[in-house]
């Protein structure tokens, strides 16, 4: 019934997109800055390959590749640059570096002249990289003795392997999303159809599991633009034949009430883990039975053809039917009156009520101290309208600024944070670039392959809509598709195009000016590993191999004040007063309005028997809600006496993360 199957090699396009997100996903998402420079450094050696071997490598190049090209590198430079005002070179560094990656992967992308069918293939090999990572996440979650979640993970919501529920929620989303077109394009082989219809369950299990409610809306925002954007022919059959199948397998996943729970490790837990499990599998089964008899369905349906003149009729009675179908159900479910509610309990509400039961939160319409992160970046914005406070410094501001007792790193809002971070040129510059590959997925929907433009706008629009609501940005698993999509259907497809055989000399230029680019993430790369054994031989008491991790971090990379921090620590340990001073100090130069510095700084003049209590004030006040901070201040400004002064800093915690 299916027919030979064939398996279509992945285009670069989908290789990069594919490759990259399985790999960042199984790397914290890419979080880490060491991570990240890899991933960049393997894109910069990709695109040195591309230069020397392909005759024409920029032939795909088009103009919105450029557009969108140039403002990320314009972007890329700003955030560079606004280490001039931060006075934090390493944070500006970290930033621009992640910038580069997504830089690295546009180029690449879009140099390549599009052929058809490669956007549809970079969507599926995106697709299939998200189940993979679902498929290892949800393991964790059903089988926990055989497949147990790492200890540093937060067990209350299903968040690995990428260790953040939310980044989970919005991937495993986009590949809902991208799962229902697979298995309803008629574009698709017949293999593929059933492929992702089998899958569907798996990935809609792996969003329930995040209880992240942002992704879940992300995620019906963009099936409901595929259906009213690609009007697919096979939507009845996909819904009865995989969707039956996902609700199925989801609503057995939301009744496992021990599996929603801080300890669903337990026996009981993972009891309701094998049933799921089990009815998960029979629900993966079923959908591909079921999908191969609707195969049946979808060629009959596929042997209409209606004249050309009822085309345009029928397809606007369509839509106007799909329209009148979604306002009579908003009326029927007083829709306007229900997002009135949710209005005002979002804007009313503070943080979620703590419960022992996650899927108690679906319910809850609380901002969860979105609206907190909001305004501190507003303020910051307002206060530095054009250039920001610079690259990195969000948390800066928060710790500052916070009417919460809690730490965030990121400001939960890309576009916010852009604009606290690096001003009105920061948000322009990236809104061009996000925007050029979305125009490019708005352009095709009138062409020949408008099903898998459909797709990627509607996964791309809740994508961007989501990152106005966390920081997806931060996390280049959940992000880096989009951009490698983006810029294969942005690209030319060569036959027009003006791209010039390169010579040797702008060859050699061209590689030379990828060496030039691979500095910064090779030096971040190189030095993450020794910071991160420095900061855990620290946390232990090696102070000897601490040193020795720290120093060599510090010869790769010296402008990272973390490295600093654990030799002023260290040498305070070890009675070398000045030392640890001049150390801290410097730590403190890289990093001038972070706490922990001045904190540091403070602890280490204390045991020295220098005055610290200029240090500890000025720690106080840049971040007043820190119990560490508030408490040194006040213990050290309530005397005069060194020993005093000692005992105190002796006593005092470290707050090396």
């Amino acid at each position: 019934m299916i027919g030979r199957v064939r398996v279509p090699l992945p285009t670069i396009a989908a290789g990069v997109a594919g490759a990259l997100t399985v790999w960042l996903g199984f790397r914290a998402g890419g979080f880490f800055p060491g991570t990240v420079g890899m991933a960049t450094l393997l894109m910069l050696l990709i695109l040195v390959l591309r230069i020397s071997i392909a005759n024409r490598p920029f032939v795909g190049w088009s103009r919105l590749v450029a557009v969108a090209a140039a403002a990320l590198a314009a972007f890329a430079a700003w955030t560079l640059v606004s280490s001039a005002w931060s006075h934090a070179p390493a944070r500006a560094l970290i930033e621009f570096d992640r910038t580069l990656l997504y830089l690295l992967v546009l180029i690449v992308c879009g140099s390549v002249a599009r052929r058809p069918g490669a956007l549809g293939s970079t969507l599926r090999w995106t697709a299939m990289a998200i189940v993979v990572i679902c498929a290892a996440g949800t393991l964790t979650r059903v089988l926990p003795g055989t497949f147990p979640a790492p200890e540093s993970i937060a067990p209350q919501r299903l968040s690995g392997p990428l260790t953040y529920w939310n980044a989970l929620g919005i991937l495993s989303g986009t590949g809902v999303i991208l799962l229902a077109h697979l298995t309803v394009s008629r574009d698709e082989l017949a293999a593929v159809r059933v492929a992702a219809a089998a899958a569907l369950p798996l990935v809609a299990v792996t969003l329930l599991f995040t209880f992240s409610r942002g992704a879940m809306a992300a995620t019906l925002l963009g099936l409901v633009a595929y259906v009213v954007l690609a009007l697919p022919r096979g939507l009845l059959v996909g819904l009865l034949t995989a969707g039956i199948p996902a609700a199925t397998a989801t609503s057995k996943a939301y009744a496992a009430e021990q599996l929603a729970h801080v300890d669903y490790a337990n026996a009981a837990g993972q009891a309701q883990g094998r049933s799921v499990l089990l009815v998960l599998i029979v629900s993966m089964v079923a959908a591909t039975v079921l999908r191969t008899f609707g195969l049946l369905a979808d060629r009959r349906i596929d042997a209409i053809h209606l004249p050309d003149r009822w085309r345009r009729p029928v397809l606007g009675a369509a839509t106007g039917l799909v329209v009148v179908a979604l306002v009579v159900t908003a009326v029927a479910i007083d829709l306007p009156g229900r997002l009135s509610d949710a209005r005002n309990s979002f804007t009313r509400g503070g943080l979620l009520t703590v419960t022992t039961d996650s899927r108690q939160r679906l319910t809850q319409l609380g901002n969860n101290g979105r609206l907190a992160n909001w305004r501190v970046a507003r303020d910051a914005f307002e206060a530095h309208p054009f250039n920001g406070t610079g690259a990195g410094t969000y948390r800066l501001d928060w710790e500052r600024d916070r009417p919460l007792l809690f730490q965030v790193v990121n400001a939960h809002s890309l576009y916010l944070e852009v604009l606290a971070e690096l001003g009105l040129p920061g948000l322009l510059l990236l809104a061009i670039a996000l925007g050029a590959l979305l125009l490019a997925g708005v352009l095709g929907l009138r062409g020949p392959e408008r099903r898998a433009h459909a797709a990627f706008v509607a996964a791309s629009l809740g994508l961007l809509v989501h990152a106005g609501v966390d920081w997806d940005w931060q996390m280049p698993a959940v992000f880096v598709w989009f951009v490698a999509a983006g810029a294969v259907a942005a690209a030319s497809s060569g036959r027009a195009s003006r791209a010039a055989t390169l010579g040797r000399v702008p060859r050699i230029v061209a590689s030379l000016a990828c060496l030039l680019l691979a500095v910064t993430p090779f030096t971040i790369a190189a030095s993450e590993g020794p910071l991160e054994s420095a900061t855990a031989a620290l946390l232990r008491g090696d102070c000897p191999l601490a040193v020795d991790r720290a120093i060599t971090s510090l010869d790769r990379l010296s402008v990272r004040p973390e490295a600093y921090e654990v030799l002023g620590y260290c040498d305070a340990r070890g009675g070398r007063g000045g030392l640890a001073i001049s150390a801290m100090r410097a730590a403190e130069s890289r990093d001038p309005d972070n706490w922990q510095y001045a904190y540091g700084l403070a602890v280490v003049q204390s045991l020295a028997g220098a005055d610290p209590r200029a240090a500890a004030a000025r720690a106080h006040a840049l971040n007043p809600r820190e119990p560490l901070a508030r408490d040194l201040d006040r213990a050290l400004s309530g005397t005069e006496r060194r020993t005093r002064w000692r005992r105190i800093a002796a006593g005092s915690r470290i707050p090396v993360q």
